[in-house]
């Protein structure tokens, strides 16, 4: 596997569905609004619709190919995907990643220059990818001839008709060789890697399973049940300010139980990078998508949406997980829904109690470990109580409750005590006791914290008590008589 580049642009609605009509006249003049990705504004503007075929069939789509300023602009996911490229949206970066065959490129909003298989590129007449608002639809707009000019096309236009005309060759799948006996029938055919280390994607032929492991200077993915197509392990070199290298290999029995094939991907990063601060890891529907970026560890500007009241006692609950970092996903159910269901119900009853809450998050959104740590120290929190569920992949026998607290934190232990005999007599569930662990959010926080792990999603029984609503008002409510326990026994 050769080194190139991964990272994309894509705004949030890139969703094109293809339709057999255009939702506007091919012709005439459109009203849209320009945006300004960076400054989330939008600038109404008048537009020339501009009808798109290729290979003699028309390409349409909910927003038309159009003339801006002179300039002919194509949606990127429409004629990205017409010509059979696999089109990714980067939120973190606002990139869109176009791979098709052997290429890669990546687009930036607002920016004249592309990153074509590791080489920069100006978009043609200096024109940036940009969104474009069309009758409530935000779309992704990038220059015609650079259709002709990355992607292997041929443009022709016509004048008189508004028309562009692009011809292409259909990208053929090679007819795969018949897979050995050893190797697995579910492929992982493609690593790539930019030279900034902006994403690395893992391509596969099927939606992948797979688990990530955090082992401090290393981030390790494991795709289970693959084999690696090219049946080589590699190394691409990166060595910049985030990793020095990205390496590869596919191994055997032994390394996962119950899989014969794993293939494992990990990036070596460099001194003070981390998983938690640095990296993400996203699911897309044929691999997986890291995205590594530079984080400000700046104190976090944080302002309650209620005001805190300073006579009362002021708790922090942080729903784990969240946005692009699901968490557990068993049976279709991810973990990061569970933990904010049973956060909110918590949150109502410490505030029946009169207490000042603050959630780190109240929807599905990611925020990041140290930015969890943050904003209870922002806020000069009394408690902080982080909320999760557990899995134990191999073992889907295990049941239970723990409840974790910092090695260096006496109050911790104290408070974790407190949670897990409530919540385990509350619940009925199963006593793991409490245990000390280095997790970051207990571990930046500078008041006394706790993480509980509410039971495990690889037990059926248990994960159907987990998504369950008057199973979570349990909860909830086990947690709430610890943390009110705790809070009383400091006054007495």
């Amino acid at each position: 596997m050769r080194q190139k580049i991964p990272s994309l642009l894509l705004v949030l609605a890139l969703l094109c569905s293809l339709t057999a009509a255009w939702a506007a006249p091919p012709n005439g003049s459109l009203s849209i609004e320009l945006c300004d990705w960076n400054a989330k504004t939008y600038t109404p503007a008048t537009a020339e619709a501009v009808r798109l075929t290729l290979n003699g069939e028309t390409l349409s789509g909910d927003v038309p190919a159009m003339i801006i300023d002179g300039r002919t602009l194509v949606p990127v996911r429409l004629v990205g995907e017409a010509l059979s490229a696999q089109v990714l949206w980067v939120q973190q970066t606002g990139q869109v990643i176009l791979k098709r065959g052997e290429d890669l490129i990546v687009l930036t909003l607002d920016s004249d220059s592309a990153v074509v298989n590791g080489v920069p590129a100006s978009l043609p007449d200096g024109v940036p990818a940009q969104v474009v608002r069309y009758q409530g639809a935000d779309r992704t707009m990038i220059p015609l001839r650079f259709v002709s000019e990355q992607l292997g096309a041929e443009v022709l236009w016509d004048q008189e008709t508004y028309s562009a005309h692009i011809t292409a060759d259909t990208l053929e799948e090679p007819t795969p060789d018949p897979l050995p006996p050893e190797q697995s029938d579910k492929l992982v055919t493609d690593i790539q890697a930019d030279a900034n280390a902006q994403t690395v994607l893992i391509t596969t032929d099927h939606t992948p399973e797979y688990q990530v492991m955090d082992l401090g200077d290393r981030l390790a993915v494991d795709v289970l049940g693959a084999s690696l197509s090219s049946g080589f392990p590699g190394t691409i070199v990166v060595d910049n300010e985030l990793i020095s290298a990205v390496r590869y290999a596919e191994h055997g029995p032994g390394l996962r139980d119950g899989y014969d094939h794993v293939v494992r991907v990990v990036l070596d990063l460099q001194p003070g990078i981390s998983y938690a601060k640095n990296v993400t890891v996203e699911a897309q529907e044929n691999g997986v998508l890291l995205t590594t970026f530079l984080e400000n560890r700046a104190d976090v500007d944080f302002t309650p949406t209620v005001p805190i009241d300073p006579e009362k006692s002021t708790i922090v609950i942080d729903p784990g997980h969240g946005g692009s970092r699901p968490g557990a996903r068993y049976e279709g159910i991810a973990e990061k829904d569970i933990n904010l269901a049973v956060s909110k119900k918590l949150e109502t009853l410490l505030k029946n109690h009169g207490y000042n809450v603050v959630m780190t998050r109240s929807t599905d959104v990611d925020v990041g470990l140290y930015e969890r740590a943050d904003i209870a120290n922002a806020v000069n929190a009394d408690l902080f109580v982080s909320i999760h569920s557990n899995a134990a992949e191999n073992r889907p026998d295990y049941q239970g409750i723990y409840t974790y607290y910092h090695p260096s934190s006496r109050r911790g232990a104290r408070l974790a005590q407190a949670i897990q005999t409530p919540l385990c007599r509350m619940t009925g569930g199963i006593d793991r006791g409490i245990k000390d662990a280095d997790f970051v959010v207990i571990r930046e926080t500078k008041m006394c914290a706790v993480l509980v792990e509410m039971g495990f999603m690889t037990n059926h029984e248990e994960l159907m008590n987990l998504i369950d609503d008057s199973y979570q008002d349990k909860l909830a409510q086990g947690i709430s008589e610890g943390i009110v326990s705790y809070l009383n026994s400091l006054q007495s």
